[in-house]
C-alpha cells in the first residue's frame, strides 16, 4: 500500500522539539536501543519488532504500510528517550540521526483492507523503557485517532502498569510471544473492526443530558483521584483515562461542542479523548494503557434501549463505600 510520504531528513533537532515524526527509513539509520548491558531494549530492537509485525500481516493479505512514526524525548534523566553519542557527531555531526539511540517511539501503521469513507484501521505500536504495546482498532482517517474501544482485548503489552490486567514483569512474555499474539489478532480483524464500528454508530445516537455529561466527567475526576491519593482508605490501583490537566482539556472540549451542536453524544465522550492519546500531547508509555482504560470505562456505560430513547446507567468502577 502506499505510506505516508513523510520526507526524510538526516537530523532530528531535540532542542526545540521534544517530538519528532521520522519514517522507517530514518528510523534505521538510527543506533540501536540498548539497556544498560548491551543488550536489545525490551529484548528486541525496535525496527526488527515492526518488522515482523508488518511481515506477519503481510502472510494475512492484509494491505498495511507505516503511516507515521513519532520518536520523543523524556525528559527524565534516568530513563531518556534519546541518546546522543558525542563521539559519532564528531563523525557525523550534532543532530544526526546516526548518532541517535531513540528509546521512545509510537508507531501508527494503516491496514487499509476495511476502510470506508470516514474509518481506517490501524495497529499502533508503543517501543519504550518499560516494555512493547500494540493494539489494534480503528482510526477516524480526518484525525487519525487510534480507537481501542470494542477491540480491547486486541491490546497486549510485554508488561504490567498498575493493574492493568496484563501480564506482571515476573511472567513477561518474550516479545516474539507478543508478535505471535498479535498475529492472532490479524486472524479475526476483519469481524472485529465491523463491529467495532457498528458500535460507534449506535453510541451516536446517544444523547447524555447535561446531568450524565458532568456524572462522565465527574467520575473520570475521581478516578484519577483514588489512584493517585497517598490516602490508603480510597486508595485504587489501575490506570486512569485522563489525569488532571487531560481532564480540564477534554471537558473543555466537550463543553464546546455542546455550545456548538447543542447535543452531546456518547460517541462525542469518547472521541474528544481520543484526542489527548497522541504522541505530542502524552507521554508514550501512557498512550495505549489510558486509552484502554477510557474504552473500558465507556464499555461499562450501560445503554438501554426504550421505546423513544436510549437509558444511560453509569459505571461505578470505584468501590469506595464513601463515595
Amino acid at each position: 500500500m502506499e505510506e505516508n510520504k513523510i520526507m526524510s531528513t538526516t537530523e532530528l533537532d531535540w532542542t526545540s522539539n521534544k517530538v519528532n515524526v521520522l519514517n522507517m527509513e530514518m528510523l534505521r539509520q538510527t543506533r540501536h536501543p540498548k539497556n544498560g548491558a548491551g543488550e536489545p531494549l525490551g529484548g528486541i530492537y525496535h525496527t526488527d519488532f515492526i518488522d515482523a509485525v508488518l511481515e506477519r500481516a503481510n502472510n494475512h493479505g492484509l494491505n498495511i504500510g507505516i503511516w507515521e512514526i513519532f520518536a520523543a524525548e523524556s525528559g527524565n534523566r534516568n530513563l531518556p528517550g534519546v541518546i546522543r553519542d558525542d563521539d559519532l557527531e564528531k563523525i557525523y555531526g550534532i543532530n544526526n540521526i546516526k548518532a541517535q539511540q531513540l528509546n521512545r517511539i509510537y508507531v501508527n501503521a494503516r491496514i487499509t483492507n476495511y476502510d470506508d469513507d470516514n474509518y481506517t484501521t490501524n495497529i499502533a505500536i508503543a517501543y519504550h523503557q518499560k516494555g512493547i504495546q500494540v493494539a489494534v482498532g480503528s482510526n477516524v482517517k480526518i484525525c487519525h485517532n487510534q480507537m481501542v474501544l470494542g477491540t480491547k482485548d486486541f491490546y497486549t503489552a510485554t508488561y504490567s502498569d498498575r493493574g492493568t490486567g496484563k501480564v506482571s514483569r515476573k511472567d513477561s512474555p518474550d516479545p516474539r510471544k507478543v508478535i505471535d499474539l498479535v498475529d492472532g489478532y490479524f486472524d479475526k480483524i476483519g469481524d472485529r473492526v465491523y463491529e467495532q464500528r457498528k458500535l460507534i454508530e449506535k453510541m451516536k445516537e446517544v444523547e447524555l443530558t447535561t446531568e450524565q455529561i458532568y456524572i462522565f466527567i465527574g467520575m473520570l475526576q475521581c478516578m484519577r483521584v483514588a489512584i493517585d491519593t497517598k490516602q490508603e482508605r480510597i486508595r485504587q490501583q489501575g490506570v486512569y483515562p485522563l489525569g488532571n490537566g487531560e481532564i480540564n482539556k477534554f471537558t473543555e472540549e466537550i463543553m464546546l461542542r455542546k455550545y456548538d451542536n447543542k447535543v452531546v453524544t456518547l460517541w462525542d465522550m469518547y472521541d474528544a479523548s481520543t484526542n489527548l492519546y497522541k504522541a505530542k500531547s502524552m507521554e508514550i508509555p501512557n498512550i495505549l494503557p489510558q486509552s484502554y482504560a477510557m474504552a473500558e470505562f465507556i464499555e461499562n456505560w450501560e445503554i438501554k434501549p426504550d421505546t423513544k430513547s436510549y437509558i444511560i446507567e453509569a459505571p461505578r468502577p470505584l468501590q469506595i463505600e464513601t463515595l
